[in-house]
């Protein structure tokens, strides 16, 4: 079981070990058992604001009113609930501004990979989920509907993934994944169906025009031309 609450301090969010929650429901639980609960810090933000729109996100994420795998009654606390309301430009700015050039460290992932270590979601947290997400990003509600990347984005990407190795679990885990399935006919068709033109993209260097693989692998930084 797990509650996921927004929190403000006047001092160090690690020297606020005494604070748990609001939820009444944890409060009883807590007093029955209370070696067994532990307080992580998921994330700090410059303002109040910011940090209750991250927990409506995580809220809604998890589906908590509805989740048996969490303390939480409703999305986000009463008071600050905006469920349902529009997140303001400036609010937008300030989130964007906040989580610029943010990195995880070892620390911060250390405590994500354990707090969800071992946990398994019930076939009813699932299907709430589920449900929750089926249409939402699909087709024209996807905001990436339609867009397509640049060759600069595309060079990008394929620098980012070389040289990247998978690990023998990444491996088996993408193994054991794929266990079972099978291609719908609609699916062969579309894999086998006839590939449209390939999108050509010139090296800065000297000019030459080409496809994308090849052009990556002996021109742009790999180019002769560059002194």
């Amino acid at each position: 079981m797990q509650y996921i609450g927004v929190r403000s301090c006047n001092c160090l969010p690690e020297n606020d070990s005494g604070y748990m929650g609001s939820s009444k429901i944890l409060g009883e639980a807590m007093k029955v058992e209370p070696e067994t609960f532990t307080k992580i810090i998921i994330d700090t933000f410059p303002t109040r604001e910011i940090a209750n729109s991250n927990e409506q996100w995580l809220h809604e994420h998890y589906d908590v009113a509805r989740n048996p795998e969490f303390y939480n009654l409703c999305i986000a606390p009463l008071r600050f609930c905006r469920a349902g309301s529009p997140i303001s430009a400036e609010t937008r700015k300030k989130l964007s501004e906040a989580s610029k050039g943010r990195t995880l460290t070892p620390e911060h992932k250390k405590k994500l990979s354990a707090a969800n270590k071992g946990q398994k979601r019930s076939p009813a947290a699932r299907k709430n989920i589920s449900a929750a997400k089926k249409g939402k990003n699909k087709g024209k509600n996807n905001p990436n509907y339609g867009n397509t990347h640049s060759p600069e984005t595309k060079l990008k990407m394929s620098a980012a993934q070389r040289g990247k190795t998978l690990s023998p679990e990444h491996k088996k885990k993408i193994s054991e994944s794929s266990k079972g399935k099978t291609l719908t006919p609609e699916h062969k068709k579309k894999i086998s169906g006839p590939r449209g033109p390939r999108e050509k993209i010139t090296c800065p260097h000297c000019s030459k025009i080409g496809g994308g693989s090849t052009m990556q692998r002996w021109h742009f930084s790999n180019c002769r031309e560059i002194s």
